[in-house]
């Protein structure tokens, strides 16, 4: 089923519970519910006193969803442990749980919701970006805290709780962080540091309880996941078996590059770039084929570039501008940036340049070597990404146009 979180007719038949698990699906949080539910000397409270929440990014992969159903789901059930999967339904949510939909809220139940509502891939495709793998985790903020909070919020009925975390004994920091946003209401607990268990403890539990392990759970293009070596060659093994998956990962970088070249996936490095160097012909010819199929855009890229308050000659921060000038094939689009090459490139008005990344695009304005400064293009994309500046943008336009000129296309 799937209900508003705004209706609490959902709730009225339940009591606030006294312990909420936020269970992220991955070895750490799932180990914690299967000891609850094997050993319960592990715990201090009854099963009927826990409420479970899920929140679904909508991009979980297909091997964590069938190992949930088959070994964890059917544990749930018998204890009739009461799980609720949330998701967003659409970008921006309410403190009040506006924009939030509870996808299942059962104390028997049988399918997980991987699918979502809104989804992290909607939000970076319509935005024409990627998750961002530097400073806060604001995709995670964003897809399951503001899910989350709402609904915790209103389950627990303004009662105290104990939310469980499932940081191991090896992310102390983080727990100590969490214990930051504690209230009168809620206290964070951290079961695995005070087993003194680490990943690999939680991991041996499970594997021990369900015969296998669930897998590490995150989004299927997670940056994070791309971390290190041995990391890339857990996903690329999964991206293998399942090229079709790995093809929509490389779609959403290609728009994100498209519109701004710096960006790329794995660290700032582009992934399509990886995954040809390692030969995975499978993914790349995937990519290909979801690459044509797509409907495209002639998107104007507009860019201010600002310097650092303290540091002038360092970039502080950028404002955006992204226009869809028209739509239709991939093959119409790009006749058209050929035509307008070909038409004001002789007039030095724009020049065509093939970046590191193959992409094609035509600058009107390049971006100079002295901030504040601009940068303008005009290039072909998948129609994916929505129209987007700030009210305010033409204004900031005019003034930087006027103040700095950029380097011009023809220089």
């Amino acid at each position: 089923m799937t209900i508003a979180c705004s209706d609490l007719s959902v709730y009225v038949d339940e009591p606030a519970p006294k312990v909420v698990l936020s269970w992220g699906l991955g070895e750490d949080s799932t180990a914690i519910l299967l000891r609850w539910l094997e050993d319960p000397t592990s715990r201090d409270f009854e099963l009927n006193e826990l409420v479970v929440v899920s929140a679904m990014t909508g991009n979980e992969w297909e091997s964590t969803r069938a190992e949930v159903e088959e070994h964890v789901l059917p544990r749930l059930a018998a204890a009739g442990v009461r799980l609720l999967q949330v998701a967003r339904a659409r970008r921006h949510v309410t403190k009040a749980g506006d924009g939030v939909v509870v996808l299942d809220d059962s104390r028997s139940p049988t399918r997980l919701y991987i699918e979502g509502a809104f989804t992290l891939y909607d939000e970076m495709v319509e935005a024409g970006t990627i998750p961002q793998s530097g400073g806060a985790r604001m995709c995670s903020v964003h897809s399951k805290g503001d899910a989350l909070d709402p609904v915790i919020a209103k389950v627990t009925r303004g009662q105290p709780y104990r939310h469980v975390m499932g940081f191991e004994a090896g992310e102390r920091r983080r727990a100590e962080k969490d214990a930051g946003y504690n209230t009168d209401l809620r206290t964070g607990e951290y079961p695995l540091i005070v087993w003194g268990w680490f990943r690999d403890d939680a991991i041996v539990y499970t594997e021990s309880v369900i015969g296998t392990g669930v897998g590490k759970s995150a989004c299927t293009f997670c940056p994070f996941a791309f971390a290190n070596k041995s990391n890339r060659a857990e996903i690329f093994a999964r991206y293998a078996a399942d090229p079709a998956v790995g093809a929509q990962t490389l779609l959403m970088e290609h728009l994100a590059l498209a519109l701004n070249p710096a960006q790329g996936l794995v660290g700032g490095r582009r992934l399509i770039d990886l995954l040809r160097a390692d030969e995975m012909t499978g993914v790349l010819d995937a990519f290909d084929d979801v690459l044509a199929a797509q409907p495209h855009a002639l998107y104007d890229v507009r860019r201010i570039l600002r310097p650092r308050k303290n540091d002038p000659t360092k970039l502080g921060n950028a404002a955006r501008s992204v226009r869809v000038r028209m739509r239709g094939t991939r093959e119409e689009m790009d006749a058209i940036l050929t035509r307008l090459a070909k038409e004001e490139r002789a007039q030095g008005v724009l020049e065509r340049e093939v970046g590191a990344d193959g992409i094609v695009r035509l600058y009107r304005h390049r971006r100079g070597p002295v901030f504040p400064t601009i940068e303008r293009y005009f290039v072909v994309a998948p129609a994916l990404a929505a129209d987007k500046e700030h009210d305010n943008f033409n204004q900031w336009w005019a003034g930087a146009l006027a103040a700095t000129p950029a380097v011009s296309a023809a220089a």
